[in-house]
């Protein structure tokens, strides 16, 4: 980690316009153009109302695709604070509703900013495994998703995204149905955020094969950062090596 990222204050997030408009035109092209992404299920993406959209992760690029799946309606994110490290890169997202989160310990303030965007009705996106897993073999999930999901008057979407890994395409994102959670809303307080977390991970690891991905069960387990680089692409290659081993079924 970049002391430098620690000992700077943090940018609270807007949508500029100034910024948003031509950001939003670029990733258009590159999502729908050189990427081929195709959607499914905008359907059931609320055009206003606090929204919170739990997707799984499988490349850097994903919040900016899945932003662009939820167009035409602004979507707010928070993504790994390693993001912002950058300054240019930390005024850009922060100008197109990007925020930082802390993932190696409880993170008040962005917790705070995004239960605070949801209450004044915006739309936020996470990714509840806390980083790329680009083999598609879902992460526990970290407890704060579902402290967002239990927040009042929330409609909780899941999405799924595939191909973004490589960036060659054809990327595959689908929005599912909402997923229910009055009753853990109503349901006692102690371990409300890990039982609704662990529902919203039973829907994502149904839709990832909808979009390519693997079949799989939901995680079990404590949640962990998640490999990234050279740990990563080893990853891969042994879950390839896998499955040609297996053969097909």
């Amino acid at each position: 980690m970049n002391a430098g990222i620690r000992d700077r204050p943090r940018r609270r997030p807007v949508i500029e316009r100034a910024v948003w408009v031509p950001t939003r035109g670029v990733l258009r092209v590159l999502a729908y153009g050189a990427l081929r992404m195709k959607v499914a299920g905008q359907e059931h993406l609320p055009p206003e109302g606090p929204t919170l959209i739990v997707s799984n992760h499988v490349a850097f690029i994903d919040p900016l695709l899945v932003a662009v799946a939820a167009l035409p309606r602004p979507v707010w994110t928070m993504g790994k604070e390693e993001l912002f490290g950058p300054r240019l890169v930390d005024a850009w997202l922060s100008r197109i509703g990007g925020f930082p989160v802390r993932r190696h310990s409880p993170d008040v303030w962005s917790v705070r900013m995004g239960r605070d965007l949801l209450a004044r009705g915006e739309s936020l996106l996470i990714f509840p495994e806390g980083g790329v897993t680009r083999t598609g073999r879902m992460s526990p999930a970290f407890a704060g998703a579902g402290y967002f999901a239990t927040r009042p008057d929330v409609t909780v979407v899941p999405a799924a995204i595939w191909d973004s890994q490589m960036l060659r395409g054809p990327v595959r994102v689908r929005f599912g149905e909402p997923i229910a959670m009055d009753d853990i809303r109503d349901s006692p307080r102690a371990g409300r955020n890990r039982r609704a977390v662990e529902r919203i991970m039973w829907h994502l690891t149904g839709m990832v094969p909808l979009v390519g991905g693997p079949v799989q069960d939901p995680p079990s387990g404590p949640p962990v950062i998640p490999l990234v680089g050279r740990a990563a692409k080893e990853a891969l290659r042994r879950e390839a090596a896998r499955a040609g081993a297996a053969g097909p079924r």
